[in-house]
């Protein structure tokens, strides 16, 4: 109908051939994964429940089949348990409440950062305790200061399997900055995933100048997809948040959900440009 469009039109042609005549690039499986056992644990949830929410001790024993940890945390269910379980985790750590209302509270008014000793400890279980009036609490090793940023991976009717990553905050959520990918990951997908978001610049200059490791995210994506691509009846997963530091990425919460495979009747491959 006019000159605009038509250049509109041109650019997306171009656009999508120069995508189309890129090289590529091959899917990467790190090491240190165990299929075996984490595809033997899925089959045991799922015998006994059909298709669930994994509890966190669960999501975190899956995760290390592929290599993810999850900052390594303790159950607690009193005072003295959770004076003991700083002990063994080692001084600083963090209480945190454990019920849904409280975990993503951007206040924060559900977790206590920072205890460097016994009294501590037992000052933040009894505070938490009388706040949100659930004796479970997780004490947790405190991680290294960094960027939050956020990994998760849904079911897409049309693409199966799909991950997202960006940086986590209430403003981020509400403005919708989040990158997309169908899984499997090329080693070009994961990189280009993570340099993606509008706010990708903060993972660059956003400790002081230094930057964070994006190639331990770009690893982490990689791991994710690999745990996605050998279990099929992993349904939903998510790591918010993940503290992306200098020289580390690591998870501080993650949920994951198992179900049956679900029947799909194209099976054919997909490619989320």
């Amino acid at each position: 109908p006019d000159p605009e469009r038509a250049a509109r039109a041109l650019a997306r042609v171009q656009r999508y051939a120069r995508w189309r005549g890129r090289p590529i690039s091959p899917v990467v499986r790190p090491r240190g994964i165990d299929t075996e056992t984490a595809a033997g644990l899925v089959q045991g949830w799922l015998d006994e429940s059909g298709g669930r929410w994994l509890t966190d001790e669960e999501t975190a024993r899956l995760l290390a089949c592929y290599g993810i940890d999850v900052v390594d945390f303790r159950a607690v269910r009193d005072a003295d348990q959770a004076v003991a379980a700083a002990e063994e985790l080692g001084y600083p750590v963090a209480a945190k409440a454990t019920g849904e209302l409280w975990r993503r509270r951007p206040d924060l008014i559900g977790v206590r950062l920072d205890l460097w000793g016994p009294d501590a400890v037992r000052q933040a279980y009894t505070d938490l305790v009388a706040i949100c009036g659930d004796p479970l609490l997780h004490v947790q090793r405190m991680a290294t200061k960094g960027v939050g940023c956020v990994l998760r991976v849904t079911d897409d009717p049309s693409f199966g399997s799909v991950i997202q990553f960006g940086l986590s905050g209430m403003i981020i959520d509400l403005l919708g900055d989040r990158a997309y990918r169908a899984l499997p990951l090329t080693e070009e997908e994961a990189t280009a995933l993570i340099e993606a978001p509008r706010a990708a610049p903060l993972l660059s200059d956003g400790l002081g100048g230094k930057g964070v490791d994006k190639a331990a995210l770009v690893e982490l994506a990689q791991r994710i997809s690999a745990l996605f691509d050998d279990i099929p009846q992993m349904r939903e997963l998510s790591c918010d948040p993940v503290l992306a530091a200098a020289s580390s990425a690591e998870i501080i919460y993650a949920r994951a959900r198992i179900g049956p495979e679900p029947s799909r009747f194209d099976t054919g491959p997909r490619r989320l440009a």
